[in-house]
């Protein structure tokens, strides 16, 4: 098997265990295990768990973010824009036995456990995620589409909120048809 077959496998596992069960939940074992590699196999790629985790995120932000800006790119409407980007976290709940969150809520749940050079990258995506959030307010606003009372940076922040907050509380709460509930009922709130 090739290095870099491994080393993307060592991130799906990781990836998928984090989205699960957290990065405290997640041990070297559990990724040795599930590729069929040593242990050591696994710290020959990345010796300590913060670079499996810094990688991980470097990746889950870049790919989301092709997504997202693909989707902001779009001729679409601002609302079905919106709706396909409350859709990616709806998705990720959905996949599996509905019980994976976005990547960064859940390390965002763990920040008090992590290196502040992971809380900055994980800070960093949810900046960056508010920030494609507020164009997109502006442009439905602009549309006429989007009639939300308050500033659209604050909306953006509420939106993004409740998206990352809400996939932790349904996996204990309600699953993903609550979800689903939740994001109607937030566009509801942005078309005012």
């Amino acid at each position: 098997m090739k290095q870099t077959d491994t080393k993307t496998q060592i991130l799906d596992v990781a990836q998928d265990l984090i989205q699960r069960f957290g990065v405290n939940g997640m041990s070297y074992q559990d990724i040795s295990e599930s590729v069929g590699i040593r242990k050591a196999s696994v710290h020959t790629h990345f010796p300590k768990k913060d670079d499996l985790v810094i990688a991980l995120l470097d990746r889950y932000s870049d790919r989301f973010f092709r997504i997202v800006d693909g989707i902001l790119a779009s001729n679409d409407a601002p609302e079905v824009k919106l709706r396909r980007y409350c859709g990616l976290f709806e998705t990720t709940l959905r996949s599996g036995d509905q019980d994976k969150t976005c990547l960064c809520a859940m390390l965002g749940a763990e920040t008090v456990t992590l290196s502040e050079q992971l809380t900055e990258r994980v800070r960093s995506f949810y900046q960056a995620n508010e920030e494609r959030l507020t164009d997109l307010l502006d442009m439905g606003r602009q549309a006429g589409s989007f009639r939300f009372l308050g500033e659209t940076q604050a909306m953006a922040s509420l939106v993004f909120t409740v998206l990352e907050g809400g996939i932790l509380v349904v996996r204990v709460h309600g699953g993903a048809d609550k979800f689903h509930q939740m994001i109607e009922q937030l566009i509801q709130l942005v078309k005012g």
